[in-house]
């Protein structure tokens, strides 16, 4: 039977569910639920979504992401992928780590993504030793939104659910959300969010004031931006064998990927003369670059400026 088809934009906010195959958990430990946290942070540079609410639990995990102009497939196929390498390397096993494709849900409105966000932050209720605590589970996004856990990885966005509370002083919007988290759904309510969360087809989108990052942008334009952008003849970079220029023909695969949504066959093509495993190493490399190299560290948003 054919899957059904999965309905998506670019520009939409998602709920997000992830579960293991039967028979292993999906997060074993903690180093586990951290590298699951580092791919994220990898792929938020790659693709530019935002991350609005997290948990991971032992054998599944809740997300809200917004999909910034980027296609959640690509976003989800690139952290679970990861994953599930690391995953088998690290337990000396095969196959499946993931149990059929990831779920989503698009949110539609205010009330949904705050309530989406309170589901995913009380799930922690369900784990024997965070029942009365659910707060303060580490692998979850709540401690961070209240304060009381800094964002090691720097992949939450809390500011977009706050303002909905308050756009200019913080520490009440942490306070009123806070005490929307504390306020007990009714059984009638309960049972609605559950059908709700339990990923029916819906079609409808979530629009606000959050900005969208264009998809549409030519691959000459960033070619010849981190051309003038390091001082170099932008033709040299599309050169194959000129080493000093790896990070730069690198940083300019992976803003192909994030600006242009090309493929890695799009930019062997355009590039020419190249593998695809090649193409695919040098945006790993790429993004590597952006977290470690202070030359390139504000090209994203340099260029957002000048070509956004």
């Amino acid at each position: 039977m054919p899957r059904p088809f999965r309905l998506k934009t670019n520009f939409s906010i998602y709920h997000i569910m992830i579960r293991c195959v039967d028979g292993i958990l999906l997060f074993k430990d903690n180093q586990d639920r951290e590298q699951f946290l580092l791919r994220i942070k990898r792929y938020k540079k790659r693709y530019g979504f935002k991350l609005y609410a997290f948990c991971l639990m032992d054998n599944h995990a809740h997300m809200v992401i917004d999909a910034a102009g980027a296609d959640i497939t690509k976003i989800m196929h690139g952290i679970n992928l990861s994953y599930a390498k690391y995953y088998n390397r690290k337990y000396k096993r095969r196959g499946h780590v993931f149990s059929d494709r990831f779920r989503s849900e698009i949110i539609d409105k205010d009330n949904y993504i705050l309530q989406a966000s309170k589901y995913i932050h009380k799930n922690p209720r369900k784990l024997r030793n965070w029942s009365n605590k659910v707060f303060q589970y580490p692998y979850s996004s709540a401690p961070i939104y209240l304060g009381d856990l800094d964002d090691r990885f720097e992949i939450v966005d809390c500011d977009f659910i706050l303002k909905l509370y308050s756009d200019k002083n913080k520490k009440k919007a942490i306070k009123e959300y806070l005490d929307f988290m504390l306020v007990p759904n009714s059984a009638e309510e309960q049972e609605q969010i559950e059908a709700e969360y339990g990923f029916r087809n819906q079609k409808c989108e979530y629009k606000s004031e959050k900005t969208i990052i264009a998809k549409d942008i030519e691959p000459d334009d960033i070619l010849t931006f981190v051309g003038k952008y390091i001082g170099e003849d932008k033709d040299k970079i599309k050169i194959k064998y000129i080493r000093n220029l790896t990070k730069a023909k690198a940083i300019t695969m992976v803003l192909m990927v994030r600006f242009c949504d090309y493929k890695v066959k799009d930019i062997c093509s355009y590039f020419g003369n190249i593998t695809q495993s090649r193409v695919s190493s040098l945006c790993s490399l790429g993004v590597e670059i952006l977290f470690s190299d202070g030359i390139y560290k504000n090209i994203i948003n340099d260029f957002l400026e000048v070509c956004g």
